[in-house]
């Protein structure tokens, strides 16, 4: 899962005491991936402006509702999403290519990834987002952490794709068999194996109610649709497979390792993740000038929320 780095932390430090050039380094470090990924979703740069423009306004009038426990570009990044939502007011959008390319190319019209949505206010993930409590989203995502960390320490990188593809793009079975080349029998055991670690890992909770325990445990929960939805949401406002920024960059300049490169070559260019594609985007436009054009545009817009220097 990510967290706060030490870097964001000393600068939300410095924001927090009114610190405008604290906020503008802020500005600076996160604008150009925010815009990237509002670019790739609007088809007018102005657009795409203003959304961001109003994300770092959001970001200081809900400050105090930041969790410490993920990170500046989650947060900033579930803002932009309700903003691009209210924008389109209801048009679906996605967050990987594979969805997009499927959605368009199946005949079976009851075909339909999971949008774009945003977490709620209240964290409601569990069963269609109704009473759910904050306890077991944190022991879910923790739960998908230790699953995911298991794939990466081993370099199983083929299951890692199969479990991404299942609960962060929702893809079907069949249609993640045909894309690994795989037999469906075979993706539904990883599916089956994967939720029944995550199962094993909540019935040893000792942070959730035995009601909460009951209902993951249950034999119906795996099958059921809710089960895949409560795991993607999670998935979306933690991006846990995500790779960091500089393994992004590591990535562009090829010097990953071969295994990690194919991984990572995956994760942005044939899953597509919007995000990290954000992030990469932004990589290969830094030394232009208009990052710093924009940059003063929202210090402009935020100069109020920072007491005057003395």
């Amino acid at each position: 899962m990510a967290e706060l780095t030490e870097a964001d932390r000393y600068l939300l430090e410095r924001i927090g005491r009114g610190d405008g050039e604290g906020w503008q380094q802020l500005v600076e470090r996160y604008q150009g991936r925010l815009l990237a990924f509002a670019r790739s979703r609007l088809s007018r740069k102005e657009e795409a402006e203003d959304l961001v423009q109003d994300t770092f306004i959001a970001f200081l009038e809900g400050l105090k509702n930041f969790r410490e426990n993920a990170s500046v570009e989650t947060f900033l990044f579930t803002i932009l999403r309700r903003k691009l939502i209210d924008f389109f007011r209801g048009k679906q959008m996605r967050v990987t290519f594979l969805q997009e390319a499927l959605a368009k190319s199946s005949s079976d019209s009851s075909y339909a990834p999971v949008s774009l949505q945003a977490p709620e206010e209240t964290a409601s993930f569990y069963m269609r987002r109704e009473e759910q409590s904050e306890a077991l989203r944190a022991v879910l995502a923790d739960t998908l952490d230790g699953l995911l960390e298991r794939l990466r320490k081993a370099e199983n990188f083929r299951d890692l794709q199969i479990v991404e593809m299942i609960f962060y793009a929702q893809l079907r079975n069949k249609d993640v068999a045909r894309l690994m080349n795989m037999d469906e029998k075979a993706i539904a055991l990883i599916k089956h194996r994967s939720l029944k670690e995550i199962k094993s890992h909540v019935a040893q909770s000792t942070k959730l109610s035995r009601d909460e325990i009951m209902a993951v445990d249950s034999p119906a929960w795996e099958e059921s649709p809710a089960a895949t939805s409560m795991l993607t949401e999670i998935w979306e406002s933690t991006r846990p497979t995500c790779p960091k920024r500089t393994t992004v960059g590591r990535f562009l300049l090829g010097t990953l390792e071969k295994p990690w490169q194919s991984y990572v070559d995956f994760h942005l260019n044939q899953l597509g993740c919007q995000f990290c594609r954000a992030n990469l985007d932004d990589l290969k436009k830094q030394t232009t000038e208009e990052p710093r054009a924009f940059q003063s545009r929202v210090m402009q817009s935020t100069i109020g929320f920072f007491r005057p220097r003395a």
